[in-house]
């Protein structure tokens, strides 16, 4: 009982992004955010009322029946959607991914990072400094073990991405790529040391699994001046801000499942599809399997192994 009491003296409000349809005289349908509603059967209008009240703490006029108030609070609180007051200002993204992430999903860190090092300049770094900023992210020089890297490129600079990655796993610090290639915004992988895939993982596997080699090696190894690169404009540069400034967020709020390590995506901006690239990571990888304190194999080994 007193735990009830204590939910009506913290000002809790209805979930900003919840609403309710009134079917006919008995029913009455909560549509919930994440797309699971609930119909009730009977006591609509008392319901209605109930959440009407619950929709702002000055909503003190509405005539609410006090056992159905109850027992809304309980139902509401189990899912989640009993907030403070002052959520409301939260912007709706985040209030959105609060409902949708999942600890489950949560990969295991010292430390979720706190801020952004950028890597690379470029008109993509420009807007996503600048969206970054306007949410309120912030944005250090320094790349220690609090900070997310973000590597971007307005084009595939390979030797530059390869050199990001490499330094990161060796610094044991968590990175992300951004670029545009081949008519697309390709994010990812989240890089996180010792636990996922990393950037080389990826060329690695791609290398392996093409039916032209020679071609790819050739792409990955060339001149990046080659490569086209991003020149943005009203539609595509709104697309970019709004793309990886969703996937950061992910990641310092501790999403991992929807910030998805190991993965990479490709968004084409004319078709709108999404390509979801899992990466496993390669026992054999040069950059983030670590062999430097694993015992070698004797002489006698080498020779057992051979025969």
């Amino acid at each position: 009982m007193s735990e009830f009491k204590n939910m009506d003296t913290q000002n809790l409000i209805l979930h900003p992004d919840t609403d309710w349809v009134k079917i006919d005289e008995n029913r009455i349908q909560l549509r919930q955010p994440d797309g699971t509603h609930i119909t009730f059967d009977k006591h609509a209008t008392d319901i209605s009322n109930a959440l009407t009240a619950l929709r702002s703490t000055e909503m003190n006029d509405v005539s609410v029946d006090e056992d159905i108030m109850k027992q809304l609070k309980e139902l509401l609180d189990s899912k989640g959607l009993l907030v403070q007051e002052d959520y409301s200002s939260v912007s709706q993204f985040q209030r959105l991914m609060d409902l949708h992430g999942t600890s489950a999903g949560k990969i295991d860190l010292e430390s979720i990072p706190t801020s952004i090092t950028f890597l690379g300049d470029g008109k993509l770094a420009s807007l996503t400094k600048e969206s970054l900023k306007k949410s309120n992210i912030k944005i250090t020089d320094n790349q220690d073990s609090s900070s997310l890297i973000i590597a971007i490129s307005d084009q595939e600079d390979h030797k530059f991405l390869r050199k990001a990655n490499a330094t990161a796993v060796k610094k044991n610090q968590p990175i992300l790529f951004f670029r545009w290639a081949q008519r697309k915004f390709v994010i990812g992988p989240f890089v996180i040391p010792k636990q996922t895939a990393c950037l080389e993982c990826a060329y690695k596997r791609e290398l392996g699994s093409s039916l032209f080699p020679d071609e790819l090696k050739a792409y990955s190894t060339g001149d990046a001046k080659n490569s086209p690169s991003y020149e943005g404009g009203l539609v595509l540069d709104n697309m970019a801000s709004a793309l990886i400034t969703r996937h950061i967020m992910t990641i310092l709020d501790g999403n991992y499942d929807l910030a998805g390590p190991s993965n990479i995506v490709k968004v084409d901006p004319v078709y709108l599809n999404i390509k979801y690239s899992p990466i496993l990571r390669l026992p054999r990888c040069g950059v983030c399997n670590n062999t430097e304190d694993k015992p070698k194999r004797t002489i006698r080994e080498q020779f057992s192994a051979k025969a």
